[in-house]
């Protein structure tokens, strides 16, 4: 009897749409830098950790569909869900957060912004 109700359960379970078991899934890697709607330049990064913990920041917001850090360039990419914004100031937030700074900000339509330096 236990191997019918595990075999019937089975059966269910692999019937049912697998997005009705998980939320969209964010994008990791480097394939976020091609369709990265901001990159951010960064300060204060050295190693893996680093990037572990921008990403995991970064990634709890609904606003964010994936997310890559580059050591090497010191660039974090941002790709934001459909009409999902983030503004200048949220972002130096989220980096602040994570224990870092930012630089500069640049979008996709091209525009920068640098964040004035504090005395």
């Amino acid at each position: 009897m236990k191997f019918f109700i595990s075999v019937m359960t089975a059966i269910m379970l692999a019937a049912l749409p697998v997005n009705s078991f998980a939320k969209t899934k964010k994008l990791k890697g480097p394939q976020v830098v091609e369709i990265a709607d901001l990159s951010i330049e960064l300060n204060g990064l050295v190693c893996d950790f680093c990037s572990i913990a921008l990403n995991k920041t970064f990634q709890k917001r609904a606003e964010v569909h994936g997310t890559y850090v580059d050591l090497n360039t010191k660039i974090m990419s941002v790709a934001l869900s459909p009409n999902a914004t983030l503004s200048n100031e949220d972002i130096i937030e989220l980096v602040k957060k994570a224990g870092y700074s930012t630089l500069k900000i640049t979008r996709k339509d091209g525009s920068e912004f640098i964040p004035s330096a504090k005395p």
